[in-house]
């Protein structure tokens, strides 16, 4: 996350830094592109200095690689990182689910439930984008109502660079759709009903995670303390 300005004056890395972010999460700008500062400045109205400030923010995200002297370029997501970065995100948002369902309004229950509805159609698309267009919708209404400050600024920082390590180009056959979908219907249940309780567990389970309420697959139950 990058560290809170005082003035409410947008700097042109800034402004240049969420345009081009917006181009490569909405996939105008594809993984493995080329991006010359030289062109990238003449098409943002800006000097080549800014430009290169926001390409070395995007790189802190994980969204652009810089290889100094060969090239910059739209990072190219990889197939051994999309578990880890889903799980991730499991793990960011699965206690923030729990204290949010409970304190949704009207209005934004409503609008998790539809969009989740949503989601679960593009599940069945070929691609990633129409599922990652519905889901990044969800995870920002959680921030939106997430009263945590803290929490929130870990959980902005974050989002865009995980999600963009989902768009593996062979996505369909690197995860269990059936049980995710499964999770994603009891998560949509249970924010219906407003228990935040099962909700964490539907969003640890649609995330590949262990049940927060079962045991630990990972514990040793020969192994204890002070044994020798």
């Amino acid at each position: 996350m990058f560290p809170p300005r005082h003035d409410t004056r947008p700097l042109l890395r800034d402004l240049a830094r969420e345009r081009l972010r917006a181009e490569i999460m909405s996939g105008a700008v594809v993984p493995g592109q080329r991006l010359d500062d030289q062109e990238l400045a003449a098409r943002l109205g800006c000097s080549r200095t800014p430009v290169r400030e926001a390409l070395a923010d995007l790189a802190h995200l994980g969204l652009v690689e810089l290889r100094p002297n060969r090239y910059t370029r739209v990072a190219v997501p990889a197939q051994e990182d999309v578990v880890p970065a889903l799980q991730a995100l499991g793990l960011l948002f699965g206690g923030v689910v729990r204290i949010t369902v409970p304190r949704l309004g009207d209005r934004s229950r409503s609008a998790v439930f539809r969009r989740l509805g949503v989601l679960l159609d593009c599940l069945e698309a070929p691609s990633w984008q129409p599922a990652a267009d519905a889901a990044s919708p969800i995870y920002r209404t959680f921030i939106n109502e997430c009263r945590n400050p803290m929490v929130t600024a870990a959980l902005r920082g974050s989002l865009d660079g995980l999600v963009f390590r989902l768009r593996h180009r062979d996505l369909r056959s690197s995860l269990p759709w059936p049980d995710i979908r499964n999770s994603l219907i009891a998560l949509r249940v249970a924010i219906d009903v407003r228990d935040g309780r099962l909700a964490e567990r539907a969003t640890w389970s649609a995330h590949l995670l262990p049940d927060p309420a079962g045991p630990d697959p990972d514990r040793d139950d020969d192994a204890g303390c002070g044994r020798v």
